[in-house]
C-alpha cells in the first residue's frame, strides 16, 4: 500500500460515515494545501535571499 492509501484507510477507520470517495478528497485537499504553503514558504525564503545578497557589501 502507498502512503495515502494508508491516510485514506486510516480516515475510513477513524470515520466510518465517511464513504472511500470523500476520503480521497479529504487527503488530496489536504495535500494540495499543503503543497501551496509549501511553494508560498519557498517563494519567501527566496525573496529575502535575494534582498539580503543585494545589501552584501562587495
Amino acid at each position: 500500500m502507498t502512503k495515502i492509501d494508508d491516510k485514506i484507510e486510516g480516515l475510513l477507520a477513524k470515520h466510518s460515515n465517511l464513504t472511500k470517495a470523500e476520503a480521497i478528497k479529504i487527503v488530496t485537499d489536504k495535500n494540495k494545501r499543503k503543497k501551496k504553503k509549501r511553494v508560498e514558504k519557498t517563494e519567501r525564503s527566496n525573496a529575502k535571499k535575494l534582498r539580503n545578497e543585494e545589501n552584501r557589501p562587495e
